[in-house]
Order: structure tokens, then sequence, then C-alpha cells
């Protein structure tokens, strides 16, 4: 994906923040079959391969890491530079949150479209490998 601004690499996973994680992880894994891309060694992310596509679909444990549940999918995005992102959102009014999220491999921060739908971008911490 090429942006403007050139910070945007690609739509790497699509989340849904559930407080019932262990029941949609046997959901995901065992009804619809979806094969296992990565789970968080703390057991409160998990991504499942979704046939040839390069995007994935993940869950969240909105219980173990205190970060509200969704309603619906948040689309995740990969950036070159979390902080250059958010700044470059914030410069141009748009509502970022204001904790960076850190996951065993990844920074991540949510951002806010203009009618309140959430969006999430990270960044691949600099000592992990992918």
């Amino acid at each position: 994906m090429s942006t403007r601004s050139g910070l945007i690499k690609g739509l790497e996973w699509v989340e849904t923040r559930v407080s019932n994680y262990e029941e949609m992880k046997v959901f995901f894994r065992k009804t619809l079959g979806l094969p296992l891309n990565f789970e968080e060694e703390r057991k409160d992310f998990i991504q499942f391969k979704v046939g040839g596509s390069k995007t994935y679909l993940a869950i969240l444990d909105s219980v173990k890491t205190a970060i509200p549940r969704s309603d619906g999918f948040v689309p995740t995005f990969e950036v070159s530079s979390l902080k250059r992102f958010a700044g470059m959102l914030r410069r141009k009014g748009v509502k970022v949150g204001d904790t960076v999220i850190e996951g065993d491999h990844v920074r991540l921060i949510d951002f806010y479209g203009p009618n309140g739908t959430v969006y999430q971008a990270f960044e691949w911490k600099r000592t992990a490998r992918h």
C-alpha cells in the first residue's frame, strides 16, 4: 500500500476485541478451521491465517489487556514510524489514543475516524524478528 506520507506500509490484520477470548479462539480455530499464525506468550492476542489472504484475523482479550471491547473489527495498519504517524494524524486534527500499547513484538496505538470508528497502527519493535 502506498500513501502520500509514506508511513503506512500495509493492512496487517483486522482485530476483534472480546471478553470471551478462549471461546472465540475455539470458534475461529476449531469451528471455522482457521490455521494459527501467531499467539502472544501472555495468551491475550492471537492471529489466524485466512486462506491466501496476506491480512490476518486477530482476537484480543479485552479482559486481560484492559482495552475496551469492540463491536466489530479494528483494521490494523503497519506503519514505518508509530511516533511520526501519530504526530501526523494529530496535526491533521485526528483523535489519537493517549496510550501506546506494548505487545511482545509490536508497539500499537488507536486512532479514530470522523464517525468515531476505531483503527489501530503498529510498528515492529526493533528487537523483534518478523
